[in-house]
């Protein structure tokens, strides 16, 4: 009789309400916060076997780990004239009617997807302006030609430009589109995929890693090639 209610008392219910009591006995506040996703940029300052030590553009100075799961990539420099219909792009821009590009980066089509939609970012400098630091909305999304009422015209083609060199992207992301100015000042970059030996010290980074207390895990690592800064 005495084992029969040994087995009882660990059964399953038994156990539930174990974990129960042992949760209500929890200090309040006492259960961790998910990681929050942090954007880090600056110059490379220390490289560890799996850590990267990066003084940040406010001046701080962060430790940044990374594992054979991170992705790394070279920022180079490209021209708008790459991006095409079809291009996945992304890119920072500043409030306006229609926003302002402060950079474009052109995906390569291993990352065509990676987080597309239109959200807020970061605080980035104006670059096209020379003004202070704004507030940005990122987009990632699929260049595609805007719908307009046309007319048929023959003869023969002069080129043209607009005098101040701005473009306009049609950007679609699921199901949805914006449309954005993209100045002539503003950086337009594409990355290559790399591996960790980018890291080196003095070169300019730009990291997406999950912070969990003092603990920064990169997700992605986004290295300046020839002395670049990334822009995004």
């Amino acid at each position: 009789m005495t084992a029969f209610r040994t087995r009882v008392a660990a059964g399953p219910l038994a156990l539930a309400a174990l974990a129960l009591s042992a949760a209500l006995a929890l200090p309040a506040g006492s259960a961790r916060a998910a990681p929050q996703v942090e954007r880090v940029r600056g110059t490379i300052d220390s490289v560890g076997p799996d850590t990267v030590t990066v003084r940040t553009v406010d001046g701080k100075t962060e430790t940044v780990r990374f594992a054979p799961t991170t992705r790394f990539a070279h920022v180079i420099r490209a021209s708008l004239d790459a991006v095409k219909e079809g291009s996945f792009i992304g890119t920072a821009a500043k409030p306006g009617t229609p926003p302002t590009a402060l950079e474009v980066v052109i995906f390569p089509e291993a990352l065509r997807g990676a987080g597309e939609g239109h959200y807020a970012w970061d605080m980035l400098p104006d670059t096209v302006s020379g003004g202070g630091a704004v507030e940005t909305s990122m987009t990632n999304g699929t260049v595609q030609a805007p719908r307009v009422e046309t007319s048929m015209t023959n003869g023969t083609v002069a080129a043209s430009a607009a005098a101040n060199g701005e473009r306009t992207l049609t950007v679609a992301y699921k199901g949805q589109s914006i449309v954005i100015a993209v100045p002539a000042k503003a950086p337009v970059v594409t990355l290559e995929p790399a591996d960790a030996a980018i890291l080196v010290p003095g070169a300019k980074v730009f990291a997406v890693a999950a912070r969990d207390g003092d603990r920064l895990d990169a997700r992605s690592v986004s290295v300046g090639k020839d002395g670049l800064t990334p822009p995004m």
